[in-house]
């Protein structure tokens, strides 16, 4: 018997909060692995979507939760389109892009791209915690989990709340100032018990067509840092204008440019974080079964299509997985 809109949100809220719930939603993920930067505007996001289509070129599965209340901007370099708003749905379907990586991010189900998240630092930890154990992820190799920059509330969450992490990774640039803060969230990620996979010094360098190679920003500065902390340095992306373009148009470089300097980069990154990492095995997920949307009585409304979606529609048009 269909459950009525009164008991479908209290079997809702009984899900989210249970003891556990953010475990079970992601004991099918091999590794888990988080993505910090010290501050804004080093390129954090574009290096996870990146990373993560390298992982995918690479014959795994991969997803990407955006974990970035404030400033979601996975789902745009994604190409990842969107029509409403989803409101009150059981569980959470990461969407699925053309290249076929996994994404779930707030953005997905914001009203409208200028509008503003304006939340407490309790309602945004009590969100993202919620967002993690509604999601279907299904089987992955990986998620990457793109954090807001900072030591903040958000970062603070999800490496307190994600069971079984397997590390932190994080992206710089060569200025003084970045790696300055940047040590602070190292030392963050280690306060919190978050083993620190590497360090990523993106903007390194830029290569004109004459061949020479400028360091605009100072070299080696991310290697040294690395050094300092003493942990691993996971390579340079260079400065490169594709870069940009690739974002701007919806599709990771990786794709876009398979034989640029920066796409052979991430490659090389990807394959060192792969390789440091141990084997291991989780429970494979069951096949994915198809169900119309719970709690579909008076009062529930929404009309929610992805772009690149996979799977079929209930009958308020969103894309379940179940």
């Amino acid at each position: 018997m269909e459950p009525n809109r009164s008991e479908f949100i209290e079997r809702q809220r009984q899900q989210l909060t249970k003891e556990g719930a953010i475990a079970d939603a992601l004991k099918h993920v091999r590794y888990k692995i988080a993505v910090l930067s010290g501050k804004g505007g080093v390129g954090k996001t574009a290096a996870t979507v990146n990373l993560a289509a390298a992982l995918k070129n690479a014959g795994n599965k991969v997803g990407i939760f955006d974990a970035d209340l404030h400033g979601p901007s996975v789902p745009k370099m994604l190409g990842i389109k969107k029509e409403a708003p989803l409101n009150g749905a059981f569980w959470l379907d990461p969407v699925v892009t053309e290249s076929g990586v996994k994404a779930l991010s707030v953005a997905l189900f914001w009203p409208g791209e200028m509008t503003p998240v304006m939340w407490r630092g309790q309602t945004k930890s009590r969100t993202i915690r919620q967002l993690l154990s509604a999601a279907k992820w299904g089987g992955l190799d990986y998620l990457l989990v793109d954090l807001p920059p900072g030591t903040g509330d958000e970062p603070t969450a999800i490496l307190k709340s994600i069971p079984d992490l397997d590390g932190v990774v994080i992206v710089t640039t060569p200025q003084e100032v970045s790696t300055l803060v940047c040590s602070k969230a190292i030392n963050a990620s280690l306060s919190l018990g978050a083993r620190v996979l590497g360090l990523v010094e993106n903007m390194s360098s830029y290569t004109c067509e004459c061949g020479d190679t400028v360091y605009l920003f100072g070299k080696d500065k991310g290697r040294q840092l690395a050094r300092m902390m003493e942990i691993p340095f996971l390579g340079s992306i260079p400065i490169d204008p594709l870069f940009s373009e690739a974002a701007d148009t919806g599709v990771p470089v990786v794709n876009l440019h398979p034989n640029s300097l920066t796409a052979q980069a991430f490659g090389k990154i990807a394959e060192t974080i792969s390789g440091g990492l141990p084997h291991k095995e989780v429970e494979a997920a069951p096949p994915e079964e198809h169900h119309v949307c719970p709690g579909a009585g008076g009062g529930h409304h929404h009309h929610h299509k992805h772009g690149h979606g996979e799977g079929s529609h209930c009958s308020h048009g969103h894309l379940h997985h179940h």
